[in-house]
């Protein structure tokens, strides 16, 4: 999901395009997508709001849905609608510390699940202690924004979810602000 306006960043810049280690965070979300080795195609959902996004990813040689960017469940509706019926992988552009092992384990944990989505969502404490400021918080869970859908078992738009919990740190940090980017650099160089 590369097609939101970005408006807590502040800046004209493209969000999925700002870099993270100097390198494009969509670029990042989609080596760890291909790493992983564990899907057929990798599919783009980019908008109006995100023309170079576009254009940076057929560069790529990635397939891109236009969506009307209308809003993310607007537009997550609509690419899930083009998708039927297939085991879909929905991770969003802003999360730069997702790594090939870390989709592999998410891929694993869905596999064999009979709901038609699996949410993963992470302990709010797990979060808060990275140093992250958690943005979708529900009780004492956040949502990392990484859902695996069965459009096949999809009857309607209202999709009832199932949470499952991974505390990883690779799908903590969803960058949304300026200072989310700055945390995103220090994460990455301690992980080197």
């Amino acid at each position: 999901m590369c097609g939101g306006k970005a408006t807590r960043m502040q800046g004209d810049m493209e969000k999925p395009l700002l870099k993270v280690g100097n390198v494009a965070m969509i670029e990042r979300v989609v080596s760890a997508l291909a790493g992983s080795r564990r899907f057929e195609r990798i599919v783009a959902a980019a908008s109006p709001s995100t023309p170079k996004t576009r254009g940076f990813l057929k560069s790529k040689g990635i397939e891109v849905i236009e969506t009307a960017g209308a809003g993310y469940p607007q537009d997550l509706s609509r690419l899930l609608l083009r998708l039927r019926p297939e085991k879909v992988m929905v991770v969003p552009a802003d999360v730069p510390l997702l790594d090939a092992q870390a989709v592999g384990g998410i891929v694993d944990a869905a596999d064999g699940k009979q709901e038609a989505a699996v949410s993963i969502v992470l302990e709010k404490e797990f979060v808060k202690n990275i140093g992250i400021k958690p943005s979708v918080v529900f009780g004492r869970y956040c949502h990392s924004g990484v859902t695996v859908f069965d459009t096949a078992r999809i009857a309607s738009l209202a999709v009832q979810e199932r949470y499952m919990v991974m505390n990883k740190e690779e799908i903590a940090l969803n960058v949304n602000t300026k200072e989310e980017l700055k945390l995103a650099e220090r994460l990455l160089v301690q992980r080197a």
